[in-house]
């Protein structure tokens, strides 16, 4: 399930598609960070689009897994010594550190190596694999060490990071800040449904995001109607596959149980004030059962759906509010 502005450019080759009507916004569709991407700009220039692709690739440089390069690859190839990163990279490590406090530890990005003992070897993207790792215990979240005065990131001696949706989520908050920065009158920026939007809409109040139904596709289960903020969808439909035992597994591993999340739950989705917050609950959320989902979104003050593996549709009780 995802997240979708309810008219959408379509990309089927992984080439940028840009267009805009003589009366309407800005948009540009691509894929990065080994999903489909869209970006929309309401009061821009043809120039900020260029400049939110070339943003959102260098994250993906930084932050991926299978970039031999990128700051994450680097780090977990040396754990326990401090490498130096980029200032975004310790930005976005920091914003899932506070996310792993927040959720009492369901969300963690020490959980590589529990991927990878379960078959994630390959970017689904590229069929690329991703560089190996020494680290082998997850849930170390705590043993991540940030220098901000020398820009370095250690790893814990015995673990290893995956950013994984937390990255798309803090890549989409930064560049709706950057494009409402340099003069837009509303964007939205959504990286493989995590999801935010700033400002207005031309001719509205608010944006209209369908959230799509894990069991059809092309059918919507709701509308949602939002001022600003993020919306994330996590689930277990898109990144699964079969194990060599035969087992069915999938992205989303329990930090607690280092297995792949056997909560009963296909998707969640949730809505909150930025994208990277509404990532880190989606993702956390997954780790439990339908109801008590709902009951760790509502005492954090979010909004959310989730839909269970049986079909049963779970809500927060004010999710109303934000429903066209």
């Amino acid at each position: 399930m995802s997240v979708q502005t309810l008219r959408e450019p379509t990309d089927s080759h992984g080439d940028s598609t840009r267009q805009r009507s003589d009366d309407g916004p800005l948009e540009v569709s691509f894929r990065a960070m080994g999903c489909q991407t869209h970006v929309v700009i309401h009061g821009g220039r043809p120039e900020m689009l260029v400049r939110a692709e070339a943003q959102i690739r260098l994250f993906e440089s930084l932050w991926s897994r299978f970039v031999a390069t990128s700051d994450i690859t680097i780090a977990n190839g040396t754990p326990g010594q401090a490498v130096s990163v980029h200032e975004d990279t310790l930005a976005v490590v920091a914003r899932a550190i506070a996310g792993w406090r927040q959720t009492d530890g369901l969300f963690d990005i020490t959980v590589l190596p529990g991927l990878l003992a379960h078959g994630y070897t390959h970017s689904t993207a590229t069929s690329q694999p991703a560089p190996p790792v020494i680290g082998t215990r997850i849930g170390a979240s705590q043993g991540i060490a940030l220098d901000y005065g020398d820009s370095t990131l250690t790893v814990p001696v015995d673990s290893a990071l995956d950013l994984g949706g937390i990255g798309k989520g803090f890549a989409a908050d930064v560049i709706a800040e950057d494009l409402m920065a340099d003069g837009a009158h509303g964007v939205l920026v959504n990286i493989g449904g995590d999801l935010v939007v700033l400002g207005q809409p031309a001719g509205g109040l608010s944006w209209h995001l369908g959230v799509e139904d894990p069991t059809k596709a092309t059918r919507h289960m709701t509308c949602l109607r939002i001022g600003s903020g993020g919306v994330a969808t996590s689930g277990t439909t898109i990144r699964n596959w079969t194990t060599a035992n035969g087992e069915l597994a999938h992205h989303l591993i329990n930090p607690l149980t280092a297995r792949p999340s056997q909560a009963g739950l296909s998707t969640v989705t949730v809505i909150a004030g930025d994208a990277a917050t509404a990532e880190v609950f989606a993702t956390a959320a997954m780790m439990l059962a339908g109801d008590q989902a709902m009951a760790m979104l509502e005492r954090n003050g979010l909004d959310g759906l989730a839909v269970g593996d049986d079909g049963r549709v779970h809500r927060t009780t004010t999710l109303r509010q934000f429903e066209a």
